[in-house]
């Protein structure tokens, strides 16, 4: 089983099949491509975790958890990168921001989701054409709506 390194957790054991190709890497680290989905027993949060840097990771989400319609438009070419032919053929996560010791502002990334295709292992984060997915999107105010 492969060993990462986590600044969150510390050294553990993964699963292969949880690691996570991600060939364009994630908009801005685009040199890391090998990423594992580390689930929080409790509570809605994952980590997305870098398998060759223990200092990047990212939490993120179910949409469903904070938006029941929450539905992407993504390019057709982005749909073929990843294997599939609809964008229900993949897992979907945001990436959430906590700004310093402030988690009551924190946001979720509607622009930019992570899409999986579980069956390949391929990942990407893709760009949501829909004018209405922001980048920040408080969640506290989404949970409240």
């Amino acid at each position: 089983m492969p060993q990462l390194e986590t600044k969150p957790f510390g050294s553990i054991e993964v699963e292969e099949s949880s690691l996570l190709d991600f060939p364009e890497g994630i908009l801005g680290f685009g040199d890391y491509h090998k990423f594992a989905i580390l689930e929080e027993k409790e509570g809605p949060f994952h980590w997305l975790q870098s398998a060759d840097e223990p200092g990047l990771a990212f939490i993120i989400l179910k949409p469903e958890l904070i938006l029941k319609d929450y539905e992407p438009s993504v390019l057709t070419m982005e749909l073929q990168s990843l294997q599939v032919q609809s964008i229900q053929e993949c897992e979907t996560y945001l990436i959430v921001t906590i700004p310093g010791e402030q988690p009551e502002k924190m946001t979720a990334n509607l622009q930019g989701p992570i899409l999986v295709n579980r069956k390949t292992r391929v990942a990407r984060q893709v760009i949501s054409m829909n004018e209405n997915h922001l980048v920040r999107v408080p969640i506290l105010e989404l949970l409240e709506a």
